[in-house]
């Protein structure tokens, strides 16, 4: 099981190292800058891009400074994804973070660059997660557009283009294209988790390998008449929404 928490500030500048805010989350804890970790509490993927003179990026909490804060690595020097595979994963190897101790995403950047956000993005299991494969099927499904500004999750209910028919799917990978969306996340009902991954601006874009086709495991299951929902957060500002996605099922009853 593995979920998606997220970090956002518009446009800081500095030189010394700064905490960005943490995004408001009903699944998480959140005070300020600092996300508390509770039982899905091992780091398995970090992103962290969106201002154009980003310097540094690393992860904080009390247990990481005993040996040595998270380094991120590739940073996306874009206001939103160019380049998916910036998203660093090592899903079997997670990395444990104390429960219910606080993570900080850390940055240093130069100047103002335009109406961007800096975003950071961390994967958190609840262990190691495995491949799976099985018969996998890809399906297009949409959302209503999004509006407003960033620095909040929006939430949008799903529809896929052709009715499933009758039976249980487990999600097992996913891409997203929305003009402005940086990060996505499924919200399955009744469920603790949001797993989800790196948004798309363009179709053409290659989606980092692990978040399809099984890479990432089981994201979530859901039957016919209930699917998830999709919490989407925005890297600029400006502008309106439509969102699709193309989403890898595995039908198991």
């Amino acid at each position: 099981m593995f979920t998606l928490v997220a970090y956002q500030e518009a446009k800081p500048t500095t030189t010394v190292p700064i905490a960005i805010a943490a995004v408001p989350d009903q699944h998480v804890r959140t005070d300020g800058a600092v996300i508390y970790m509770a039982d899905i509490n091992e780091i398995i993927g970090v992103y962290a891009g969106g201002h154009l003179e980003l310097n540094d990026a690393y992860l904080a909490s009390p247990s990481l400074r005993r040996l040595a804060n998270y380094a991120i690595g590739p940073i996306a020097l874009q206001a939103l994804p160019l380049v998916l595979d910036s998203f660093m994963m090592h899903p079997e190897s997670p990395l444990p973070l104390e429960k219910n101790e606080g993570l900080e995403a850390i940055i240093t950047a130069d100047a103002t660059v335009g109406a961007v956000f800096t975003t950071v993005g961390v994967l958190l299991a609840d262990g190691p997660v495995m491949p799976i494969s099985g018969e996998i099927f890809h399906v297009r499904a949409t959302c209503p557009a999004l509006t407003g500004a960033a620095l909040a999750w929006q939430n949008r209910e799903l529809t896929f283009d052709d009715t499933l028919p009758v039976g249980r799917y487990q999600i097992v990978g996913a891409k997203c294209f929305g003009p402005t969306v940086i990060l996505f996340r499924f919200v399955p009902i009744g469920e603790a988790h949001r797993p989800g991954g790196l948004g798309s601006n363009l179709l053409g874009i290659k989606t980092i390998d692990l978040q399809r086709n099984g890479g990432l495991g089981v994201w979530c299951e859901f039957d016919q008449i209930t699917p998830p929902s999709v919490d989407f957060l925005k890297g600029i500002a400006a502008g309106t929404d439509a969102l699709a996605l193309h989403i890898d099922l595995i039908k198991i009853s």
